[in-house]
């Protein structure tokens, strides 16, 4: 049975500073998601953007209610897309994935 434990012993403690370091990027990275996910219901929905400016829809898309310019999409993974302003970086509004 030592002979299992051993070379497993021998391994961490060799590696340990890297196995803590991408045990803590992990962490950090799956605390983020976590994080994320839970704000995600914050962002308006587009109908809720649009009822809350109703001159900001225009036949180009939609625009920014502060400075008047075109949203941009930027992709989120998993979730939608949220929608900000191209000129004052304000996030708009969100469209959840279908």
């Amino acid at each position: 049975m030592w002979k299992l434990i051993l070379p497993l012993v021998d391994f961490i403690d060799r590696y340990q500073g890297l196995i803590i370091g991408f045990a803590v990027l992990a962490s950090v990275l799956l605390l983020n998601q976590i994080i994320y996910r839970l704000f995600w219901s914050s962002y308006p929905s587009r109908d809720d953007y649009l009822a809350a400016h109703p001159g900001c829809a225009t036949t180009d898309g939609v625009v920014c209610a502060t400075c008047r310019q075109k949203a941009a999409s930027m992709p989120v993974q998993g979730s939608g897309r949220i929608f900000r302003c191209t000129w004052c970086d304000m996030d708009l509004f969100r469209v959840d994935r279908a």
